[in-house]
């Protein structure tokens, strides 16, 4: 019975997703019919947000998530390590790390920010406001949002991969006898384009699914303040079991095809 109702509420759950995708696509397609300015300046305000503000933690976290990867690889595979190093840097920071760390501060940072943010307007009543002039939440709250959230994603995981493979670069460079040179080139013959499609593709991905969940959570919060922190937190959960979920499907995909 657990079990049951458990699967009852995981396809309640896709289905209210899905059709939060299918309304966000149908505003693109009259996207010219939209005021494009204030559209705009919101899906900016988030960008900044998300992004913008963002760049000092990926920063660390990418140079030294790269040089400890490069440290570890150099201490376990002694003797080989020389030969790897340009398909570690790739294969761990810019095909699964960057990707992972980037979307777990986009999660901790905006996606609890969001769900917060439009839970308080359902309380206050400024959706209901929105409604009664006739202007749908999803035009001016959840779309820019959302298409904002999803260009600071892609962002910050090309920042990402670029400061960790540089703070692998330093690692190597102070442990191995080993030119610059030599290294891009590593680097250079082990990134394909594959790789790079890989990257993007989660980058999208990632971002969509945790900008949508994150709305969606936060537009289900109806009647009483202690609703806001339970959606928060339902939110982090399944934005965090969605992107482990498509970062295996996507990875599986990749080796597979």
């Amino acid at each position: 019975m657990i079990l049951g109702r458990g699967a009852v509420s995981i396809l309640a759950l896709v289905g209210r997703v899905f059709k939060l995708h299918a309304a966000l696509a149908a505003k693109l397609r009259v996207l010219p019919s939209l005021n494009l300015g204030l559209l705009g300046r919101l899906t900016l305000n988030q960008i900044r947000f998300t992004g913008v503000q963002a760049v000092p933690l990926i920063a660390a976290s990418a140079t030294l998530i790269g040089g400890v990867s490069i440290m570890q690889t150099v201490t376990l595979l002694t003797g080989v390590a020389d030969d790897l190093i340009g398909a570690i840097l790739v294969g761990i920071i810019v095909r699964e790390i960057g990707p992972l760390i980037a979307a777990a501060i986009l999660i901790g940072r905006s996606g609890t920010a969001m769900a917060t943010e439009i839970g308080s307007m359902r309380l206050s009543g400024e959706m209901d406001a929105l409604k009664a002039y006739r202007i749908d939440p999803v035009d001016f709250v959840i779309l820019p949002r959302v298409v904002g959230m999803v260009t600071a994603m892609f962002c910050l995981v090309i920042c990402f991969d670029v400061l960790g493979v540089l703070g692998g670069f330093g690692m190597v460079l102070l442990l191995k006898d080993i030119s610059v040179p030599q290294l891009l080139g590593r680097v250079g013959s082990a990134l394909t384009n594959a790789d790079l499609a890989v990257t993007v593709l989660k980058a999208v991905v990632f971002g969509q699914a945790v900008s949508v969940l994150s709305c969606h959570y936060g537009m289900s919060v109806r009647h009483s303040p202690t609703e806001l922190p339970q959606a928060v937190t339902r939110a982090v959960v399944a934005c965090m079991i969605s992107v482990l979920a498509l970062d295996s499907a996507i990875t599986v995909a990749f080796y597979l095809l």
